[in-house]
């Protein structure tokens, strides 16, 4: 009967190698980028709600680096993709920004619009691109 021992053996192997397999199979997971999208939502809601008057300058800073930060950790993970709206976002980060800086150098009504038009792009782009990483997701 070592046949018989042989044949209980294979199907112990087999049965062991399915249920491996299987849980590899099952384990398979979203894309790393994905779990960055909740803290760049957060980060772009932020900004949303973050208002000069209310805030000042430094609540507005503070917020557009956690924009910052979020986007450099989807880009990190995108590995390039997405890259048309990480760059948009990119550019308008660097555009608030320079908005933020010009207001802090000379506030005038024309600085403290400029940098409310430029934080309102940062959320279009922040947007833009949360909802494409979201079709992925």
């Amino acid at each position: 009967m070592p046949g018989l021992a042989l044949g209980r053996r294979l199907t112990a192997a087999c049965a062991v190698s399915v249920a491996l397999l299987a849980g590899c199979s099952s384990a398979s997971s979203k894309p790393a980028v994905c779990a960055d999208l909740d803290s760049l939502k957060a980060a772009v809601s932020g900004l949303k709600d973050t208002t000069v008057s209310a805030s000042g300058f430094s609540a507005v800073s503070d917020q557009l680096s956690k924009v910052r930060q979020q986007l450099q950790a989807v880009e990190k993970d995108a590995k390039g993709q997405y890259a048309t709206q990480v760059a948009g976002l990119s550019n308008a980060i660097s555009s608030l920004s320079s908005s933020l800086d010009a207001a802090k150098a000379d506030l005038t009504a024309a600085t403290l619009t400029a940098v409310a038009v430029a934080a309102g792009s940062v959320v279009t782009a922040g947007q833009s691109l949360v909802t494409a990483v979201s079709d992925t997701c």
